[in-house]
């Protein structure tokens, strides 16, 4: 690139974030988009995710990237209980590649791959709600919506008494109930990979 009036030195800096800028984002890449990111940044600041937040990236690499995500979040948690609420977390404390793209920019791409690859795009908690207790009726009389608190206050009283037993049990061994409990009440459980795409459920009762 034209490094007219500056230093051999930075000269060279200049034409290797250039190159750097082009082999992360798989795009044409204008000069002066490389010049104002070393202005702003410093030529010797910039990570990764300043180039992709900053500048058009090809589809593909976004798409490449949230594969990666995900590979690196599935081995410690069951596919069927990561969602759209928990997933952030999870990719936070286990993907080493989402933790390298911070900026909002870069999360927003990375989460509309996932979303159309991978999570599910409506949250399970309503699909869970929906099997665990009874559904709403707009022509209740008052009576019968105060019964159906009640009922719904019992059945989530019996769910949270149950979950101690789903402690130290495998989830591939879990019945369709219990692995639906387990979703639902996801800040109550965690998961401890032990191989072969199985995990070990831990519950903590405190939370």
């Amino acid at each position: 690139m034209p490094t007219k009036h500056i230093d051999d030195r930075t000269a060279a800096e200049l034409d290797e974030l250039y190159v750097r800028c082009v082999t992360l984002t798989q795009q044409p890449v204008k000069e002066v988009e490389v010049l104002r990111l070393a202005i702003q940044k410093g030529i010797n600041n910039i990570a990764d995710d300043d180039i992709l937040a900053s500048m058009s990236v090809k589809n593909t690499v976004w798409k490449g990237l949230a594969d990666t995500v995900w590979n690196e979040v599935t081995p410690f948690w069951p596919l069927d209980a990561i969602t759209g609420s928990n997933f952030d977390a999870l990719a936070e404390a286990h993907s080493k590649t989402w933790q390298r793209f911070p900026s909002e920019s870069c999360r927003k791409a990375l989460y509309a791959e996932l979303i159309r690859e991978h999570i599910q795009l409506n949250d399970p908690i309503f699909s869970t709600y929906d099997s665990l207790f009874p559904a709403e009726d707009f022509g209740l009389t008052v009576e019968e919506e105060q019964a159906l608190r009640e009922e719904r206050k019992r059945l989530n009283e019996e769910y949270l008494t149950s979950l101690p037993a789903l402690n130290g049990r495998l989830y591939s061994e879990l019945s369709s109930h219990e692995k639906t409990l387990a979703q639902h009440y996801t800040k109550m459980i965690s998961f401890e990979p032990i191989g072969n795409d199985d995990f070990r459920v831990l519950v903590n009762a405190d939370k």
